[in-house]
């Protein structure tokens, strides 16, 4: 310390020449503001992208969803129809069967 009682490190000679500016700049209000307004834009942005894309994805998996049901369905009923006249003659047989069966 010196004889004034500060620390020797704050004390600048001339030898040390003329004070520098700052080294890092003051932050700035108005660039921290509209970081953060640009941010909250950039971000709104993506979420808004996210909601649309996927709402038309699952408008596009629903919709083949119901077309996979409503031809699956019309098959059904067609199979059945098959069914029903393949099962025809079979039931008459086993009637058939059965009578015989029944009067022995």
């Amino acid at each position: 310390m010196s004889a004034d009682g500060h620390d020797q490190w704050h004390q600048h000679t001339a030898d040390e020449g003329a004070p520098q500016q700052e080294h890092t700049a003051q932050a700035s209000a108005k660039a921290l503001g509209m970081t953060f307004i640009g941010m909250t834009l950039g971000v709104l942005f993506v979420i808004i992208v996210l909601v649309v894309y996927f709402n038309n994805y699952m408008s596009n998996y629903k919709a083949s969803i119901n077309e996979n049901t409503e031809d699956a369905a019309a098959a059904w009923v067609e199979k059945q129809e098959i069914f029903a006249k393949i099962d025809a003659p079979i039931e008459a047989a086993i009637d058939e069967v059965i009578a015989d069966y029944s009067s022995n």
